[in-house]
């Protein structure tokens, strides 16, 4: 005999059982979006330690860097700073055309900044020579600096008194590519320049960089060489490309994970909308 109660007695407990299973599937569902959700976002994350320069120098630690390279040959082409001056006003206005003679109480007053120092340097020709107001043609290519500051200064003596030369290689230059704020070609005014100096130039780094992957790539007259720097690490400071040289290319690398870092919010959206479709699709099909 056929009884209503229990009827509506199975049909509850049918509807119980099928409510048990959709809450079942509805909390893996919600299980498996969560922990693709959290690593999706492990890949997004670069903590600020990442980023640290030289991290495994502990504090009053005393360190060796090598000295720095040997001193720049000068090569036909190359811009030179040459300041000469003497007693007589009118002869370093030829030498140096960037400073006035007109200064307060008859003292020279100098308005030379690095930029007009470049443009008015001079340009060492195919010869390896440079040429000079009242001096002439002077031969300086293969001399350092210091070399060609003497060589001038003895072929000033014999035309002018009491003459003081100053000579400075002004195309130092490095191209800085790759993860930095600011990449770009830097020109350099003193004598050495390391890497770390040239990064602070650009900007530093970004937050995309890969520290330990840092390439240095330099000219040598056999070839190019290149260097493999790991910002992260003191031994970078012993690197033979610590300090650095005219015309080095620097380059930093961008992480790996960079790609899943810039598209971690499209990733965490479709995963939303994927996972309110798939609790959606759940509930209606019980």
């Amino acid at each position: 005999m056929f009884h209503p109660a229990s009827h509506i007695n199975l049909k509850f407990a049918t509807f119980k059982i099928h409510h048990i299973h959709l809450m079942i599937n509805i909390k893996d569902t919600l299980r498996i979006s969560i922990l693709l959700l959290l690593v999706t976002l492990s890949f997004s994350c670069k903590t600020r330690k990442d980023l640290l320069y030289l991290k495994d120098i502990k504090d009053m630690e005393l360190l060796t860097t090598p000295g720095p390279s040997p001193e720049y040959r000068i090569k036909a082409d190359d811009n030179l700073y040459v300041n000469v001056q003497t007693i007589n006003p009118a002869i370093n206005q030829l030498f140096n055309p960037m400073q006035s003679t007109a200064g307060s109480g008859g003292m020279q007053q100098a308005f030379t900044t690095p930029a007009n120092q470049f443009i008015n340097g001079y340009v060492v020709d195919p010869s390896g020579a440079i040429t000079l107001p009242v001096i002439g043609n002077v031969p300086i290519a293969g001399k350092t600096a210091i070399e060609a500051q003497g060589i001038i200064q003895e072929r000033a003596t014999a035309y002018l008194k009491d003459a003081s030369v100053q000579v400075k290689v002004l195309s130092f230059k490095v191209t800085l590519l790759g993860e930095l704020r600011s990449p770009g070609v830097y020109y350099n005014y003193s004598s050495n320049m390391t890497v770390l100096e040239a990064l602070g130039m650009a900007g530093g780094v970004t937050e995309n960089a890969q520290l330990s992957q840092l390439l240095v790539v330099r000219r040598t007259p056999t070839g190019s060489k290149s260097f493999r720097l790991d910002l992260s690490e003191k031994k970078l400071l012993a690197s033979e490309a610590y300090y650095l040289q005219p015309n080095d290319v620097i380059y930093v690398n961008a992480d790996k994970l960079k790609n899943i870092r810039l598209t971690t919010p499209t990733y965490s959206f479709v995963l939303s909308a994927v996972t309110t479709l798939m609790v959606l699709l759940q509930y209606f099909r019980y």
